[in-house]
């Protein structure tokens, strides 16, 4: 059976160079080799995702991300995403707030730093877990912090640190948020969609200083005006039926991201 099979490929192989000479002469869209999973065949193909010798089904490469299209037109995303991460940042300065990784940042690996205050930031796949700043006794840096696809960094505290990116494996998508549908909220407790839309907010001060915080202890701040208060946490997830604490004189402004 095996030797059946070598035959098959000779003869196809002698086949297909006469193809690719004809390609090249009539300046054909250039052909891509994968090999079938099911019976080891090499297929030199353009426009099937068929193995030509047993008829199973292609598994087109990784780094291609397409496979070609029934014109037989082939579009190299990857090279596409190659020249747009040739231009993407890598340096980003974060201060309170919750940042995942291909919507607020980029995925990759990077250097961590504090640039002021004090504060701790870790990672919800605990890749980092550190009191960290700039005070003494405070961890001031951490090498090779890979940010995987999804990965929330948690950053709390009066902390802002920065992020050098090392190597960057996808860009992120950002996000909008809609200052008009802004809410006021004074002291008192809240519940996530009863008292206010359930979502994403950034969370600023108005007015006062007191304590900020959710049942499900996500957020536990000093937060207000004061010298010494976090005055602002970004992208903060609040669910149905979470319940957002403020204690003390205070208020405070959530700003919901635009969907």
């Amino acid at each position: 059976m095996m030797k059946g099979i070598r035959n098959l490929f000779r003869g196809r192989e002698e086949q297909e160079t006469e193809e690719e000479d004809n390609t090249i002469e009539n300046g054909s869209v250039e052909t891509i080799t994968v090999v079938c999973e099911s019976c080891g065949a090499p297929n030199k193909i353009s426009n099937n995702t068929f193995c030509e010798y047993c008829g199973s089904p292609l598994s087109y490469p990784a780094v291609s991300n397409t496979a070609p299209s029934e014109s037989g037109t082939k579009t190299s995303t990857a090279t596409k995403q190659a020249l747009d991460l040739t231009n993407l940042d890598k340096e980003y300065s974060l201060s309170t707030g919750f940042y995942t990784a291909g919507i607020d940042i980029p995925i990759g690996i990077c250097n961590v730093s504090a640039i002021s205050g004090s504060g701790n930031i870790s990672s919800s796949d605990y890749e980092i877990n550190e009191v960290f700043g700039t005070e003494r006794g405070d961890v001031h840096s951490f090498k090779g912090l890979k940010l995987s696809r999804g990965v929330i960094l948690e950053i709390s505290g009066r902390l802002t640190v920065q992020l050098i990116y090392k190597s960057v494996e996808d860009n992120f998508s950002g996000r909008n948020y809609n200052m008009s549908g802004a809410k006021e909220l004074t002291t008192g407790n809240y519940v996530a969609g009863r008292h206010f839309p359930a979502g994403v907010y950034n969370i600023e001060a108005v007015s006062g200083s007191g304590n900020l915080s959710t049942d499900d202890v996500g957020i536990n701040e000093v937060f207000g005006l004061d010298e010494e208060d976090v005055s602002e946490i970004k992208n903060v997830y609040l669910p149905k039926g979470i319940k957002l604490s403020l204690e003390g004189d205070m208020s405070i402004k959530l700003i919901p991201e635009l969907n």
